[in-house]
């Protein structure tokens, strides 16, 4: 149980900076702007790369969750990126721009679970806190600001019952935002948002794992359905040419 526990919380953790670098160069591949021509070669390598990062992510997942998603037979393209037919394979390849579509799917889950797995941290310690077993001594920070939205001092004031935040000082972003907040860590509301993102992570993160890993072997696994797309897409072509 704890091993199964662990190893949810490292396939979220490991699946996040990946998921973020990929994601990154997707977004630079489509949205980067620049000359066209050097966009459609960047498209070109982005397709031919998928094929590997489809290998790692399957390595990955069956390694860390201990599963047994099939590779997909590769090599997936029989010709150069930078040939007529090498592009033509890659730009029609379902494998490939279904991996595409994994990034966008792996950026999500993982951004979920890694919020609840960074709240349930910030939680543990809000309760240590509050139960006594560590009390913080009276701590302060004061931080000069002088930018061209705000001028003044920014203060910081941790003590065994609240934190602090204090602005003395002009600012022009928002007069709606108050020059002082305080936040009572030992209120009933912080404790009950506290064991909210506690459960959040003993029930969802399994679940996000588990849809994760699927995931996984249904946009990049072998019979899977880049694979039951392009047979259907294959049929659909077949019946409108006869």
């Amino acid at each position: 149980m704890i091993k199964k526990m662990f190893h949810d919380r490292l396939f979220i953790l490991s699946t996040f900076p990946i998921a973020l670098l990929s994601f990154w160069l997707v977004k630079l591949t489509f949205w980067g702007g620049g000359f066209l021509p050097f966009m459609g070669l960047m498209l070109l390598v982005l397709l031919t790369v998928a094929e590997y990062f489809a290998a790692f992510e399957i390595r990955r997942t069956n390694k860390i969750m201990n599963s047994e998603i099939q590779q997909p037979e590769r090599p997936w393209f029989s010709t150069p990126f930078w040939s007529w037919d090498g592009a033509k394979q890659r730009l029609t390849s379902s494998k490939a721009w279904f991996a595409v579509v994994y990034v966008f799917a792996a950026i999500f889950f993982s951004s979920i679970g890694v919020t609840i797995l960074a709240f349930f941290w910030l939680s543990v310690a809000v309760l240590i806190f509050v139960m006594g077993f560590i009390t913080p001594s009276n701590w302060s920070w004061v931080f000069n600001l002088n930018e061209q939205e705000a001028t003044g001092k920014l203060s910081f004031l941790i003590d065994p019952d609240k934190v602090q935040i204090t602005f003395n000082g002009t600012q022009s972003i928002d007069s709606e935002i108050p020059n002082q907040m305080i936040w009572a860590y030992t209120s009933g509301w912080t404790i009950a948002v506290c064991v909210i993102f506690i459960l959040l992570n003993i029930f969802v993160i399994p679940v996000l794992a588990k849809h994760m890993r699927d995931v996984t072997a249904n946009l990049l696994g072998a019979n899977a359905l880049p694979d039951s797309f392009s047979y259907a897409f294959q049929s659909w072509l077949t019946s409108r040419k006869k």
